[in-house]
């Protein structure tokens, strides 16, 4: 196996690094690592118990720093890598992790060949997610990706085929299901304690960064790899403003707030409709593009999904003064409001009610990064699996392709295709910059 890794090494240097490259010159690496046991990679010294996971941090950004804080605190875990292709990130995480030169790197690919990293955790911009988490569970790897899952619904459905080809354990970042209020608030609607559910009303916040309006194209600094950091995205000069985290507002690299946050209650929103594996079936709605400055995604949004069960699920951008990014589930004999921060209803006294004995009891997690360890160690499904977390990002992304096109679409969640409509499907993908492909 060790020489195998070599090898892979050897022709990346060699070949340059492709995706395709790296599998095809890992050879059998990846099948060696298809069983559905966990075998951890360390297994010998006084800091490799039988259940210790070793990880590999791909994009170290601010979501990346979160992440591996997490994970450093967690007993059993140990980080042994990070990769960024901004120097400045790759460093701060380096040492953040404490660890050598040689365990930091530039190319995700140079990562996945190592032998001796249990799982990764992809906190990359969301145009990466679906290509590094496939390469990952090639290689072997178990992986916590951050949401939305995908860039889009075919990158999505690519990944959770892989997922369950190799038998790999993935948890999307999408948090909120591992908190108690998010749990109860759904665990309550599926039990109809607010009576027939009819209407789950999303609020999620405006662009969080200003528009710039002015900028230039420069050349990239001398520490960031900007060909690596498009990669599969068009090819469009560097522009300061446009990277790092602003790249939330660029069409290119994600699709706005609603990917950002209508990827977190748009989340819970499925889980209280008990639609973890379909979707709505219609959807329409409207948003305010910005008409100058450097953004392209949506200042406001007003978006309608239809469930075939009857559910209306309306998303909207917060109103000015209005209440915190929230979901309200609405029925016929009352309402949940659910939010980071407060936890409301009518009637008043179902905030202190609690499932019963014999009613429906959903997924307990109570923190997310030490549900994918558990799960990793024990072979189970985690808290937001890569079906739940494709088909929440689904519902972004075709709400997204609802209000570009300006009219009512109908949506099969079983084929996961419009319903005749074949401009619509055609922006279920995206083109990939060579020699980037899924």
């Amino acid at each position: 196996m060790m020489n195998r890794a070599k090898s892979a090494r050897t022709a990346l240097t060699k070949k340059g690094l492709t995706r395709r490259n790296f599998l095809k010159a890992a050879g059998g690496l990846a099948a060696a690592f298809t069983i559905p046991e966990f075998v951890p990679s360390i297994v010998s010294g006084q800091s490799a118990p039988s259940n210790q996971i070793t990880l590999g941090i791909i994009g170290t950004g601010r979501q990346g720093l979160l992440n591996i804080k997490n994970f450093l605190h967690k007993p059993g875990a140990k980080v042994l890598a990070v990769c960024d292709v901004d120097y400045q990130h790759r460093e701060q995480a380096r040492k953040m992790a404490r660890l050598a030169e040689d365990s930091s790197y530039n190319d995700f690919r140079e990562l996945l060949s190592r032998q001796d990293i249990d799982a990764v955790v992809v906190s990359t911009p969301d145009h990466w997610h679906a290509l590094i988490s496939i390469a990952a569970v090639e290689a072997g790897k178990d992986v916590y990706c951050e949401k939305p899952l995908a860039f889009n619904v075919a990158e999505g459905r690519a990944l959770c085929n892989a997922v369950k080809r190799y038998g790999r354990v993935l948890q999307t970042g999408s948090h909120q299901r591992s908190d108690k209020d998010f749990r109860l608030a759904c665990e309550l609607v599926r039990n109809s304690r607010i009576g027939k559910l009819h209407t789950v009303q999303v609020e999620i916040p405006e662009n969080s960064q200003p528009n710039p309006t002015t900028w230039k194209v420069t050349r990239p600094p001398s520490g960031l790899d900007y060909d690596l950091w498009l990669g599969p995205a068009p090819f469009r000069p560097y522009i300061e403003q446009g990277c790092h985290y602003n790249w939330h507002f660029l069409y290119d690299y994600a699709e706005g707030q609603l990917t950002n946050w209508g990827a977190h209650m748009l989340d819970i929103a499925q889980w209280g409709n008990c639609a973890d594996f379909t979707g709505p079936v219609e959807v329409r709605g409207t948003a305010e593009f910005p008409t100058e400055g450097l953004f392209e995604t949506p200042l406001q949004y007003d978006i309608e999904y239809t469930y075939s069960n009857g559910v209306r699920l309306l998303c909207r951008t917060s109103r000015p003064n209005g209440p915190e990014t929230h979901v309200r589930f609405e029925g016929s004999d009352g309402w949940i409001f659910v939010s980071r921060d407060r936890f409301l209803s009518s009637p008043a006294s179902l905030a202190q009610s609690q499932t019963s004995p014999g009613e429906v009891r959903l997924y307990r997690s109570i923190d997310h990064h030490q549900n994918f360890l558990d799960c990793v160690r024990l072979r189970t499904r985690p808290a937001v699996d890569a079906e739940t977390g494709h088909r929440s990002a689904t519902v972004c992304h075709i709400g997204d392709i609802a209000v570009r096109l300006g009219r009512k679409l109908r949506w099969d969640p079983k084929k996961e295709l419009f319903i005749n409509d074949d401009a619509a499907n055609k922006m279920l993908s995206r083109p990939m910059r060579a020699p980037w492909r899924l």
